[in-house]
């Protein structure tokens, strides 16, 4: 059968990892990826899964990504905990069956497309994290929904949660949430769908969510913070620019890991 590998480092480098255990696990088929295994090398920091499937695409390898990177996570975070360091994993590429090497960057255009700024509002946008904590441990909270697929529906909720909060500090939480509405242009139906799909797993109850549910949500948070920010710097949010969101954002499709 097709063998390709991801490949990447285990985070802190200054106390290099190396495992005697080589794990290997089976995936069975979803809707979205064939059966696969996975076998997981770490020697000196770097890490190594050689993953084995029926038939090895772009966009299988794209969708194997996640599992892939929960075998390793799994294995190197146990280590973490026995040595109490905060290992942490980075998968950087992947190597095809043909040997062809693509770099793999964890990231999501259609999520940056959600809102307007681009690098030259740099300045504006850090000068906000740097004068206010909360925001920027929110902003921080926010990209987790790229940078641990599984926190995702947990950062859904404490985002929104962590606006209301910084839109009216110390107010009535029925008035802050009245002001996201009014201030941000958005229904409460919007704002339900994060806080809803991040209730279970606020509580510790692990519930898988559907991926492409988790991709929809993290869509429409990342919108409103658009608009939170927005509404920072500007001051109030134009009404032809920014009409009131309704409950349902547009449909994501691409996978959370994209082959460069």
């Amino acid at each position: 059968m097709p063998t390709f590998f991801f490949e990447g480092k285990v985070e802190p480098d200054v106390v290099p990892l190396t495992l005697d255990y080589v794990p290997v696990l089976m995936r069975r088929e979803t809707p979205f990826a064939p059966d696969a295994t996975f076998e997981v090398t770490v020697i000196a920091g770097r890490i190594r899964i050689r993953v084995t499937t029926e038939i090895v695409t772009d966009e299988i390898v794209g969708d194997l990504f996640v599992p892939a990177w929960d075998c390793a996570r799994a294995l190197v975070e146990m280590a973490g905990f026995i040595r109490a360091i905060p290992y942490s994993v980075a998968i950087e590429r992947a190597i095809m069956p043909d040997g062809e090497v693509k770099q793999f960057a964890l990231g999501d255009r259609s999520l940056a497309a959600t809102h307007d700024f681009t690098m030259d509002d740099l300045e504006a946008l850090a000068d906000l994290a740097l004068l206010d904590l909360k925001l920027a441990l929110t902003i921080s909270d926010l990209l987790m929904t790229l940078g641990k697929a599984h926190y995702s529906p947990i950062a859904c909720g404490r985002v929104a949660d962590g606006i209301a909060r910084l839109l009216t500090p110390g107010a009535d939480r029925k008035v802050q949430w009245q002001e996201v509405r009014n201030r941000l242009r958005v229904d409460e139906a919007y704002l339900r769908s994060l806080s809803e799909v991040s209730k279970g797993s606020r509580h510790a109850d692990r519930v898988e969510i559907v991926a492409e549910l988790n991709r929809e949500t993290a869509h429409r948070l990342w919108i409103l913070v658009g608009r939170f920010l927005r509404y920072r710097i500007d001051g109030s949010l134009d009404p032809q620019r920014f009409p009131v969101l309704e409950g349902q954002a547009p449909h994501f499709r691409e996978a959370p890991g994209t082959l460069a």
